[in-house]
């Protein structure tokens, strides 16, 4: 993977508008701000994905292809009763994509304890020719101080404030960002926040995610080690967090549903 300059990173504006693609209107859903065009070799795994709600709104966000028909992602990107579209090979630019209707159910991660904001999207078809992730190893993961790597293509600008805005990239956007502690995360009002998450957490002066982001990747030495959920509304004033797919009970699930064997 490409080193990425780590004096920018991205950040995203709603657009409350009807007809305009925007990011859910939660804490949870973030992009990179002050990111830089990803290297064309990098992330070609990423998935743009497109949801629908019955109001005809439409919103955007991200995901991984983890497999040749497996999408892992956020809970929250997809809403009970949304359609979604798949988006695959946009990046780099000059690739010719493929619009994918998913056609069954979302999977999401559940314990006894209520929902995990993770979920598992499946292709209606394997025969597409786009990459995949390399499988993750996890005897590997991520320490603190360690460098991950955070990719989307929200906006990437703050105001004077440091409240995120701007308009969603057309390109793939990155960033290096540092892991740290996770700090106690306080945000009951939303439908997939679980105490009993396991995450990995990440922060950098001068490096964030913003709106839109969600569901994408956390990279470390080219594999994905998390999937992005939840930051702040203003530009790096706390730490942006991911579940731990590595964590024994969500390699397990992936495991179980997708075939794949992360170890």
């Amino acid at each position: 993977m490409a080193t990425m300059m780590t004096t920018m990173t991205t950040g995203l504006l709603l657009l409350l508008l009807a007809g305009v693609t925007v990011s859910r209107v939660v804490d949870l859903d973030k992009r990179v701000y002050k990111g830089v065009p990803c290297d064309k070799k990098d992330h070609k795994y990423h998935v743009r994905l497109r949801t629908v709600d019955a109001k005809g709104n439409t919103f955007a966000s991200g995901g991984s292809l983890i497999s040749k028909q497996w999408i892992l992602t956020a809970g929250h990107n997809v809403e009970p009763g949304e359609t979604v579209t798949a988006i695959l090979g946009f990046h780099p630019a000059e690739t010719k994509g493929k619009e994918v209707i998913i056609i069954d159910q979302p999977i999401r991660y559940s314990d006894p304890d209520g929902p995990h904001d993770l979920m598992l999207l499946k292709l209606p078809d394997a025969d597409h020719g786009f990459p995949f992730a390399r499988l993750t190893v996890c005897s590997n993961t991520p320490k603190i101080t360690d460098t991950v790597q955070i990719a989307g293509i929200g906006a990437t600008g703050a105001d004077a404030t440091g409240l995120k805005g701007g308009d969603l990239k057309t390109t793939l956007h990155c960033g290096n960002t540092e892991v740290v502690q996770c700090e106690k995360i306080c945000n009951t009002a939303s439908s997939f926040y679980n105490k009993n998450e396991q995450l990995i957490c990440y922060q950098k002066p001068d490096v964030d995610t913003s709106k839109g982001d969600s569901g994408g990747g956390v990279e470390f030495k080219g594999m994905i080690y998390g999937v992005h959920i939840r930051g702040s509304i203003y530009a790096c004033d706390r730490p942006a967090s991911a579940i731990k797919i590595c964590d024994l009970k969500y390699k397990k699930w992936i495991n179980g549903n997708t075939g794949l064997k992360i170890l």
